[in-house]
């Protein structure tokens, strides 16, 4: 959006209506009218500057509604909070339920994340916590001075909190995090920087949401990995990407051998158990970008971005090691499992389209099970 400043150029033709009220007013001197101008001069200043915190509440609104990657929404939106309340950092935390802990989640000062990554706090615990247990919020003047605040952030960030506000964030009537700013840069946190946040939690939760629930429908419901659908639609970007810039991609696939005979001697329970091992261990091998899939049954596909041909060989034997190396324990019986792998590489294996991509990564991968199993093979 443009922003539209009023121009001070105005003030000249002000000063000579004030002149003229002057000129035909008892009492009014010279420097009475030039103190009207420059109350003039500080309402334009304020106006122009309500007028630039407008436009960002309008710039996160907008971006939650065409956006649904919930970590780049929410990194976004304590940017925005962090200028619009004039503070040093923003971060925003959110309930873990397995540890029952406030956890750091993001923070406007990424240097900051590694920091105080698994840091948490107890419901009741410090200024966040606080807010966690009442649902109530909070302005801070003087932490140091103030009983509920916890100095555990500042020791793991390095920093000194001066001043804070937080307020909660729910969803459905449950709080599910807390949003903060931190050491307002001049004066303190007052009543509207509270409404600003209100507003921006408000937002927040719809953007958590929306993420939420869109992750869900595309994520398959046993492994937690991303579904066909998706893996198509991502490749085709990724690909259609990778021509234009001239950059590196990347193709993995992987199968579980002899998948079939841990259903026939163990149940189909016991072939779950195996399919959700081995995509755990997917996911934990791959890079923040990279992209793993479930492509159906006991077949996997990860798309690798900005990967080439050697690179991905590498994470492909990487991959097939760890797997190799991971026992699968169910009903106290303890599993072996092997994958066959094939790999394909744009430019190197020179795929004409997505889906000549694809089946160059499912002929390596064949190849790889009639050489024996338990190997990787590229195009």
């Amino acid at each position: 959006m443009k922003k539209k400043y009023l121009n001070t150029s105005g003030i000249q033709p002000v000063r000579q209506l004030f002149a003229g009220v002057i000129s035909r007013s008892d009492g009014v001197t010279p420097d009475s009218e030039c103190s009207l101008i420059e109350q003039y001069r500080r309402l334009i200043l304020e106006l122009n500057q309500s007028i630039d915190k407008l436009d960002r509440v309008i710039s996160i609104n907008t971006y939650i509604t065409n956006s649904l990657e919930k970590t780049e929404v929410l990194e976004r939106i304590l940017q925005q909070t962090r200028d619009l309340l004039n503070c040093e950092r923003s971060s925003m935390l959110l309930v873990d339920k397995d540890d029952s802990l406030l956890k750091f989640a993001v923070l406007s000062r990424e240097e900051e994340a590694g920091m105080l990554k698994g840091t948490g706090l107890r419901k009741g615990e410090g200024i966040a916590g606080s807010v966690w247990a009442n649902g109530t919020p909070l302005i801070v003047s003087d932490p140091a001075a103030d009983p509920r605040f916890s100095n555990k952030a500042d020791v793991r960030s390095n920093v000194v909190t001066n001043s804070i506000i937080a307020v909660p964030l729910s969803v459905d009537d449950e709080i599910i995090g807390v949003i903060e700013g931190i050491n307002k840069r001049n004066g303190q946190f007052d009543a509207f920087d509270l409404r600003i946040m209100q507003y921006i939690s408000t937002q927040s939760a719809i953007a958590i949401k929306n993420a939420e629930l869109y992750n869900m429908a595309i994520r398959d419901g046993m492994t937690r990995l991303y579904i066909h659908k998706y893996f198509r639609e991502r490749l085709s970007e990724e690909f259609e990407r990778c021509r234009r810039f001239n950059r590196g991609l990347s193709l993995v696939m992987a199968d579980i051998d002899f998948f079939k005979k841990f259903n026939d001697d163990y149940g189909h329970q016991a072939g779950d158990a195996v399919i959700c091992a081995v995509a755990d261990c997917i996911r934990t091998t791959c890079r923040a970008a990279d992209i793993p899939c479930r492509y159906g049954g006991e077949e996997f596909a990860v798309i690798l971005p900005e990967t080439g041909a050697s690179d991905a060989a590498a994470f492909a034997e990487r991959l097939r090691q760890r797997i190799e190396a991971m026992p699968v324990v169910f009903s106290e019986e303890s599993f072996k499992v092997t994958v066959s792998v094939g790999v394909a590489s744009y430019p190197e294996s020179n795929p004409a389209d997505v889906i000549e991509m694809i089946d160059l990564a499912d002929k390596a991968l064949y190849e790889s099970k009639g050489a024996g199993r338990n190997r990787v093979t590229s195009s």
